[in-house]
């Protein structure tokens, strides 16, 4: 029965934008956010590899956005998996051996295979908007809302949002202004007013 407000956000940032980005990070990003740990089996950063250039992925934000991709399109969403075995690497286990998982492991691996990219990454974790109560104009949020995804950092934008979690809905992210009328004046999501 407890009841609280938040504030959150989501970057507007156009795609057009986010593909002329460029990889110029700070020092600070690179050290600490292309980290990957010596044990990561190849055949994780192959895969990698191989969607990005199978998407003619170029760059951060066509790579970044095949990796998220393929992740919806090929690990199906299962939040009663067991965990891997001791010592087996967790990224490896989704990808390879059960090709399932929950949201923590489907940010895990887009992070890690992204960072295998040279793309600096990180998983965030918070809450899902949760349930609309357009009555009361508020969200409905619970325990059940808990989610996990993954970040990309780009030069002038910071760090970015990716939604690769099959079960949930894609990001929709702002396109470049049409001249004309076209119709799709589409309210925001977010916006409950």
């Amino acid at each position: 029965g407890d009841s609280y407000r938040v504030v959150s956000s989501i970057s507007r940032a156009p795609i057009e934008q986010l593909r002329s980005a460029g990889s110029n990070y700070p020092a600070t990003i690179r050290e600490r956010y292309l980290q990957l740990p010596d044990t990561l089996p190849q055949r994780v950063k192959t895969l990698a590899q191989k969607i990005v250039t199978d998407a003619k992925a170029t760059n951060p934000y066509d790579q970044a956005s095949a990796l998220e991709a393929w992740l919806r399109k090929n690990i199906k969403y299962n939040d009663q998996i067991p965990a891997p075995a001791q010592g087996q690497d967790g990224v490896d286990y989704v990808l390879f051996v059960t090709q399932q998982g929950f949201c923590d492991y489907y940010a895990s691996a887009m992070a890690v295979m992204a960072r295998s990219l040279g793309l600096p990454s990180r998983i965030a974790t918070g809450f899902g908007q949760g349930t609309p109560d357009a009555r009361r104009g508020v969200y409905q949020v619970y325990q059940n809302d808990a989610h996990t995804w993954a970040e990309i950092y780009f030069p002038r934008y910071g760090w970015i949002q990716f939604e690769p979690t099959a079960s949930q809905p894609a990001i929709e992210r702002p396109r470049p202004e049409s001249t004309g009328t076209t119709g799709d004046d589409a309210p925001d999501p977010g916006d409950m007013s």
